[in-house]
C-alpha cells in the first residue's frame, strides 16, 4: 500500500512524465522532418553511399577497391541500400542516422537504467534518452557514417549483456568492433562489464560470441581473397600519435574559462539572506552545471551566428564531460551513492567496482567514437557524458533538481543547435544558410529526390549529369564526390572513391599508375583543384589530384568542373 507522500509526488509528477514522453516521440520526429532533408555536399557525405554501391555492383572491399576500415559498415549500409526504394535512397540514408543515433540513445538508457535506479534521481527515462539523441546528433549532419553504426552496435552489446544475453552482447561487441578501429576495446570492456555485474560464466558465452563474429570476418574475407589486403588497409595508416592525441591530450588541453565561468555563482551561495541569517538557495539557472549548460548555449549560438558555417558541437564540452564522467567512475562511492540496482545487479564484487565498471563500460564506448582520424570529440554518444553532468550536479545541489537540470539540458540543446542547423555541413566551407536550400536534388537525380540543395550544389550535380552524358562512364571524380557512381547508376571502374593519402592507405604511385594505365576521364572539382589537404594532417593530402592537375591535359572548364584527359604519348 503506497504512502500518501509517494501519491502526491507520482501525481506531481505524471504532468511531466507525460511531457517528456511527448518530446521523446515529437522531437525525433521534427527532426526527421525538419533536419533530415536539407543539405549534402561531395566529401563525407556520399561515402557510405558510395562504397556500399560498389558492393551492390559485386565489388569486395579490400579486394576490389581501397578501404581503411573494417567491414561490417559497409555491408550494414549496403543491405539498406537494397531494400531502399530507389527514389528515396538518399533522403533515407539521412533519416537512417537519426535512427540510429535515437535507437543508441534508448539503449544506452535502458541499460544505465538497468544498472542505476533512475527513479530515484526523479529522471524519466524518455527526458534523458532524447536529450542524448539532441546532443548526438550534432556531431555530424545527418548521413550514414560508421561512428553512428558502432555506437548501435556497442549500446546493444551493453544493454543485452546487462540483460543476461551474453552470446548476443557479444555478437553485438564483435559487430561494433569491426565498423571502425577506435572501437578495438568495446569487446573486452562488453565482457569486463559483465565479469564484474553479472554472473561470472556469462563472461565466456560474451568471448564465445565476439570470437564467432570474427571467425565469420576472417572465413568471409578468406574465402572472398581480400583478408591479406584488409589487413594491410586497416592497420597501415594507423598513427600512434595521432591515437593519443584524439583519445589523451585533447583531454588535457581544456578551455578552463566557460567551466571556470559556471562556477562563479558558488560564490554567491555562502553569502546569508538578510532575514533569516541562512545561506542563500541559488535558484536552478545559475547552479553550475544547469548554468554552465546556458553558457554553452549562449556561446555556441554567438560562434554560429559570427562564422555563419557548420558548427558540429559547442565548445568543449563533450570532452569536459568525459573527463567529468572519469570522475564519477573512479569516485563511484561519491557520484553513486545510493543508486546501484542491487536487485539487478548479480556480480559478486564490491558494489560500488561494479557500479564503477558498469559506468565506466558506457564512457568507453562514448570515447571510443572520438578515436577517430577526422573528428576527434566524442559526442556521438553523448548519453553517459550528460547522465555524469547530472550526477555532478546531483552532488553539487543536492538530491533535488535532476529533473529540471535534465529538461534545461534538452532545452539549451535544442535552442542551440537549431541555430547551428541554419548553417548545414558543407565541404569546401562556403556561405550556405539553410533558406538557400530550396531545390530539390530530385530534380537532377532521382534517387536524391526529396534532399533539398542550394544553387550551387544543385548546379553542380547537373554538370555531373552533363559531363557523364558526354565521356560516358568511364570517369572518376577528384578529389572525392563518392555520390556519383552511385546517382549515375554506374560501374565504378576506379578502385577508390576519395583520393586523399590516407583513404588509399598511403598508395599513392599505385593509384597514380591506375589512372595512367587506364582509359579515365576525369572530372575534377574546381573549388578543390589547388587544394593540397583537406586539413592540416599530412597523410591528408590529395597526392594523386595534385599529380593529375599538374601533369595531365585540361580538356574542358566548366562551372564546376575541369575535365582532365592523361596526357598523350
Amino acid at each position: 500500500m503506497s504512502s500518501p507522500n509517494s501519491d502526491n509526488l507520482r501525481d506531481a509528477a505524471e504532468p511531466f512524465g507525460r511531457l517528456a514522453r511527448f518530446l521523446a516521440v515529437f522531437v525525433p520526429a521534427a527532426y526527421a522532418v525538419l533536419y533530415a532533408p536539407y543539405g549534402m555536399d561531395t566529401t563525407d557525405f556520399g561515402y557510405f553511399y558510395g562504397h556500399p554501391w560498389r558492393i551492390l555492383q559485386g565489388e569486395v572491399p579490400y579486394r576490389d577497391f581501397a578501404y581503411i576500415t573494417p567491414p561490417v559498415a559497409l555491408y550494414w549500409h549496403a543491405f539498406w541500400l537494397r531494400v531502399t526504394p530507389d527514389g528515396i535512397a538518399v533522403l533515407a540514408g539521412k533519416i537512417s542516422f537519426l535512427a540510429e543515433m535515437l535507437a543508441s540513445a534508448w539503449m544506452g538508457t535502458l541499460y544505465l537504467n538497468r544498472v542505476f535506479d533512475l527513479k530515484r534521481l526523479g529522471l524519466p527515462l524518455s527526458l534523458l534518452a532524447t536529450a542524448a539523441f539532441v546532443w548526438g546528433v550534432h556531431t555530424f549532419p545527418p548521413m550514414p557514417w560508421h561512428t553512428a553504426d558502432g555506437l548501435l552496435f556497442g549500446s546493444a552489446a551493453l544493454l543485452a549483456g546487462i540483460r543476461g544475453l551474453a552470446p548476443l552482447a557479444g555478437l553485438f561487441a564483435g559487430l561494433c568492433m569491426l565498423t571502425k578501429q577506435s572501437f578495438l576495446f568495446v569487446p573486452a570492456v562488453t565482457a569486463l562489464m559483465i565479469f564484474m555485474c553479472r554472473p561470472r560464466r556469462e563472461t565466456i558465452f560474451c568471448l564465445f560470441g565476439t570470437g564467432l563474429v570474427l571467425l565469420a570476418n576472417w572465413l568471409f574475407l578468406r574465402h572472398l581473397n581480400a583478408w591479406e589486403a584488409f589487413c594491410v588497409q586497416t592497420t597501415g595508416q594507423l598513427d600512434i600519435h595521432e591515437a593519443l592525441q584524439s583519445g589523451i591530450f585533447i583531454y588535457l588541453t581544456q578551455n578552463p574559462v566557460l567551466p571556470a565561468l559556471a562556477l562563479v555563482p558558488l560564490i554567491f551561495r555562502g553569502l546569508p539572506r538578510r532575514a533569516g541569517g541562512r545561506p542563500a538557495a541559488l535558484p536552478l539557472v545559475l547552479q553550475p552545471v544547469p548554468f554552465y549548460f546556458c553558457l554553452l548555449a549562449a556561446m555556441y549560438t554567438h560562434d554560429v551566428l559570427r562564422q555563419k558555417t557548420w558548427i558540429g558541437y559547442g565548445a568543449s564540452w563533450p570532452t569536459l564531460f568525459m573527463v567529468i564522467g572519469g570522475a564519477c567512475t573512479l569516485f563511484p562511492a561519491f557520484f553513486l551513492k545510493d543508486l546501484l540496482r542491487e536487485s539487478a545487479i548479480q556480480g559478486s564484487g564490491a558494489p560500488f567496482l561494479r557500479a564503477g565498471t558498469a559506468l565506466g563500460a558506457a564512457l568507453l564506448l562514448s570515447w571510443s567514437t572520438g578515436i577517430s582520424g577526422g573528428y576527434k570529440i566524442p559526442a556521438f554518444g553523448a548519453l553517459p557524458l550528460l547522465f555524469c553532468a547530472l550526477l555532478v550536479h546531483r552532488r553539487l545541489s543536492g538530491a533535488g533538481g535532476v529533473r529540471a537540470c535534465a529538461m534545461l539540458a534538452l532545452a539549451a540543446g535544442l535552442v542551440m543547435f537549431r541555430v547551428g542547423y541554419e548553417y548545414p555541413y558543407v565541404f569546401p566551407p562556403r556561405p550556405m544558410p539553410r533558406s538557400s536550400l530550396v531545390h530539390d536534388a530530385g530534380e537532377v537525380y532521382h534517387k536524391a529526390r526529396g534532399v533539398y540543395v542550394d544553387a550551387e550544389m544543385l548546379g553542380k550535380l547537373r554538370e555531373l549529369r552533363e559531363l557523364r552524358l558526354k565521356y560516358g562512364p568511364g570517369y572518376k571524380t577528384l578529389p572525392a564526390f563518392p555520390l556519383a557512381y552511385f546517382l549515375n547508376d554506374d560501374k565504378p571502374v576506379y578502385p577508390a572513391e576519395w583520393l586523399m593519402d590516407w583513404q588509399i592507405g598511403g598508395r599513392v604511385e599505385e593509384f597514380c599508375r591506375r589512372l595512367q594505365e587506364s582509359d579515365i576521364t576525369v572530372f575534377m572539382e574546381k573549388d578543390q583543384i589547388g587544394l593540397a589537404a583537406p586539413d592540416a594532417y599530412a597523410s591528408r593530402r590529395y597526392s594523386v589530384p595534385l599529380r593529375v592537375v599538374k601533369n595531365w591535359r585540361g580538356i574542358e572548364e566548366t562551372r564546376y568542373f575541369v575535365v582532365f584527359r592523361k596526357p598523350d604519348r
